[in-house]
């Protein structure tokens, strides 16, 4: 354990300047202070975020994006003081990239004034050290109760307590966070010198106190909807009790006795507030769950942010490391360029779909070296011979004949070897739900349909 802090110092101190620059700075449009006379008390709860800095954009309209979220926050005005709880796991936690991301994203949420971060199993993927080093950077508290060392003693908060001043009086609010039992494993996978004790006996043990020192008490709780309920009946002195897991929309109005329950859903398209009333130990008396629709603006202290984390993505050559594999029959990757000289009718529907522009696309939000966007807009980023990047590989970029044909160089040298057909398999590599949540073949398919007889196999 003392070499996993130390390792942690190390990761504390290597954390970028742009970083600590932004954390040592507050812009007004997200710093003011909280109004004394508040008038009502609100929990602001999002969660699940996975890396979703910013919706993709491949789509539109599409939901969610911290720039859109500080404007939501903002939006509220003084009237109600806010509490700022994020539910666990910012990221998927996969490479480098996820490692980019978290940092980005604790930047954002102090940035927010976010009270506390629950940490989710995802969370735990990126190691006990670089979740120290995070927990340095984040003004708020990473929370995580249950999740010990082997000796028992926790690696991170256990709670937090804060204030707030509504209605001319001080509200103490406590914030506790849980993980469920069942992400044990994940949890180990990395940190083989952890245990995930019992959710409900830890905070069996932490409750007394809580209740004498705080008139609010708010569980974060990383796990599925029918534990949170359990953990409802048994501790009916909670307030609110929040949940993950639940699928991608956040969850209606519940209550178990008096305890309310929510989830914020998933991917950051939604910010769920939950409010209560000015007297100390009321409850929950209104849950709404708010789409971060383009109607909120991109705030621009956010975006400055993820820019910030696109230069470092592009600075580390995060998209020429990214992993290839061979094609499945063994052919390499022509340009499109090399088809339209023969097929030109296909050819000139190409040039009237946006297809032809897809990598301009990225090239306008500064996602052009982002290996989370770049595969869906030009050819064959994941196979070898495939793009590579935009000085090496011109002749790969934007959606071309291959990326729904595969490899065409023999044909090219040879007309008689033939291509594979396109059909809903080739689209819905890409038109996933996540990116392009409309898509449908048949309405889709007329809009480039080309061919000897405009034909495309379903």
């Amino acid at each position: 354990m003392k070499a996993r802090l130390a390792a942690a110092r190390l990761a504390a101190c290597a954390l970028p300047l742009c970083l600590m620059g932004a954390l040592a700075w507050q812009g007004p449009a997200l710093s003011s202070r909280q109004p004394k006379e508040a008038e009502t008390f609100s929990v602001v709860l999002t969660g699940e975020l996975n890396g979703h800095i910013t919706p993709c954009g491949c789509s539109k309209p599409m939901l969610g994006g911290l720039p859109r979220r500080a404007s939501y926050l903002r939006s509220l005005g003084e009237k109600s003081a806010v509490v700022r709880v994020e539910n666990g796991d910012l990221t998927e936690a996969l490479g480098r990239q996820d490692e980019l991301k978290a940092e980005t994203i604790i930047e954002a949420l102090t940035l927010l004034r976010y009270d506390a971060v629950n940490l989710g199993e995802k969370d735990f993927r990126l190691g006990v050290p670089y979740l120290l080093s995070l927990q340095a950077r984040f003004k708020g508290a990473l929370l995580s109760a249950n999740v010990c060392g082997m000796d028992g003693s926790p690696l991170f908060k256990e709670s937090a307590i804060i204030t707030r001043e509504v209605a001319g009086s001080t509200l103490r609010i406590a914030l506790v966070g849980l993980l469920s039992e069942q992400f044990a494993e994940t949890v180990r996978s990395v940190n083989p010198d952890l245990q995930v004790k019992s959710p409900e006996e830890v905070f069996a043990r932490l409750e007394p106190e809580l209740a004498a020192r705080s008139d609010v008490r708010l569980l974060l709780y990383h796990g599925p909807k029918e534990e949170a309920e359990d953990l409802a009946r048994r501790f009916p002195g909670v307030q609110l009790i929040a949940y993950t897991h639940a699928g991608d929309h956040p969850a209606e109005a519940q209550k178990v006795g008096t305890v309310a329950l929510a989830c914020g859903g998933q991917d950051g398209k939604y910010v769920t507030r939950i409010r209560f009333g000015a007297e100390k130990s009321e409850r929950a008396s209104d849950l709404r769950n708010v789409a971060l629709t383009p109607d909120f603006a991109d705030n621009a202290e956010i975006m400055q942010i993820k820019h910030s984390y696109l230069e470092r993505v592009a600075a580390e050559d995060l998209l020429g490391k990214a992993p290839k594999v061979a094609t499945p029959n063994g052919d390499t990757y022509a340009g499109t360029a090399a088809c339209v000289s023969c097929h030109r009718e296909a050819g000139q529907v190409w040039k009237a779909s946006l297809h032809a522009r897809a990598f301009q696309t990225l090239a306008e939000e500064k996602e052009e070296k982002d290996p989370d966007c770049v595969p869906c807009h030009v050819v064959g980023l994941e196979r070898v011979s495939g793009f590579a990047s935009h000085e090496k590989t011109p002749h790969l970029e934007n959606v071309g004949c291959e990326s729904c044909h595969g490899p065409a160089a023999k044909h090219v040298r040879d007309p008689q070897v033939k291509l594979a057909p396109a059909g809903t398999a080739s689209c819905e590599t890409c038109h996933v739900p996540q990116h392009s949540p409309n898509f449908d073949f048949a309405t889709y398919w007329p809009k480039i349909k080309h061919g000897h007889d405009g034909a495309a196999s379903k």
